[in-house]
C-alpha cells in the first residue's frame, strides 16, 4: 500500500523551509504526476500549520535542487497552488503562503475599514487614480446620469498585511463633489467626502457578488497567477433622497475573504 508524504510535526519544524520537504518520496509517476505529489505535499504542509499564513517559500532553485526535480515541474505545481489562491508571488522577492481571510461585514454608512477584520494584519490604501471624466453609456445608466455628464473615478488598492486583497474603481456624479479630491487628500476616505458634502446618510440600494477569474491587469495588482479564482462586486449607494451617488465595481482574491451579511 502505498504511503503519502510524511508532513512533519510540529516539533520537527525549524527554521530552514526546505526542512518541509526532508523525507519526501516520490512515487511511480504511473501513479501519480510528480508536479502532482509535489503539490498535495505542500498544500498538506499548509493544511497541517506547517507552512503559516504569510511564511515564504524556499527559492525555487533551492527546492527544485532538494527534490531532483526540473524547475517546469515544480513551477506547475506551484502554479496550481497560486491559481487555487494558496500561495502568492510577490514579484522580485518569491512565493508566500496567502495570509489568513479577512471578513467584510457589509453594513450601511460605514467606513471600509470599519467593515474589515483583519486580526493580526495591519490595513492599508493605495489610490492608484482620481481623476475627472464624462460619463460613458454603463456609468450614466448606473448613475442615472445623461451620457458625458462629467464624473469622478477613483481607483484604490486595499492591502492586509501589506498583502493586496481588493482593488476597486469607484464613480461618483462630479457635480455632487466639487471639493472631492481635497477633501479626499485629507482623509482617504469616501465617508468622509460623502459626509463634507453634505451627505450624512446614505444607504446600499444594491450588491452583487459574482465569481469569477483574475484578469492579466487584476492579477498584477492583486499580485496573483492569471486565472486566480475571485469575487467581483458590482455596487449602488444613494443618498437619502434616493440620488445615485456611487457606483462601485471591486475584485477580490477568493481566498482572502469571507462575506458576512
Amino acid at each position: 500500500m502505498n504511503q503519502g508524504p510524511k508532513i512533519p510535526t510540529r516539533y520537527e519544524r525549524g527554521g530552514d523551509g526546505l526542512l518541509a520537504f526532508d523525507g519526501l518520496v516520490f512515487r511511480p509517476r504511473r501513479d501519480t504526476p510528480i508536479w502532482q505529489q509535489i503539490y498535495d505535499h505542500i498544500f498538506g504542509l499548509i493544511e497541517n500549520g506547517f507552512l503559516s499564513p504569510g511564511s515564504q517559500l524556499p527559492g525555487e532553485t533551492h527546492l527544485a535542487e532538494k527534490l531532483a526535480v526540473t524547475r517546469i515541474t515544480l513551477r506547475r505545481a506551484l502554479q496550481q497552488l497560486q491559481h487555487e489562491g494558496h500561495l502568492t508571488a510577490r514579484k522580485g522577492v518569491g512565493i508566500f503562503v496567502r495570509n489568513l481571510p479577512s471578513t467584510f461585514t457589509v453594513r450601511e454608512g460605514r467606513r471600509f475599514l470599519d467593515n474589515l477584520a483583519a486580526p493580526g494584519q495591519e490595513i492599508g490604501t493605495q489610490t492608484l487614480l482620481i481623476v475627472r471624466e464624462p460619463a460613458g453609456p454603463a456609468v450614466a445608466e448606473r448613475l442615472r446620469l445623461a451620457l458625458d455628464t462629467a464624473i469622478i473615478r477613483l481607483c484604490r488598492i486595499r492591502t492586509a498585511g501589506q498583502q493586496p486583497v481588493y482593488v476597486n474603481t469607484k464613480v461618483f456624479p462630479a457635480h455632487l463633489f466639487p471639493d472631492f479630491e481635497q477633501t479626499y487628500d485629507v482623509c482617504q476616505s469616501v465617508t468622509d467626502v460623502f459626509q463634507a458634502h453634505g451627505i450624512d446618510n446614505y444607504r446600499r440600494i444594491e450588491t452583487r457578488i459574482s465569481g469569477g477569474f483574475a484578469s492579466p491587469d487584476e492579477a498584477e495588482i492583486l499580485r496573483l497567477t492569471p486565472g486566480t479564482p475571485v469575487f467581483r462586486i458590482n455596487s449602488v449607494n444613494e443618498d437619502g433622497n434616493g440620488v445615485p451617488i456611487e457606483w462601485t465595481r471591486g475584485c477580490w482574491p477568493l481566498t482572502s475573504v469571507e462575506f458576512v451579511f
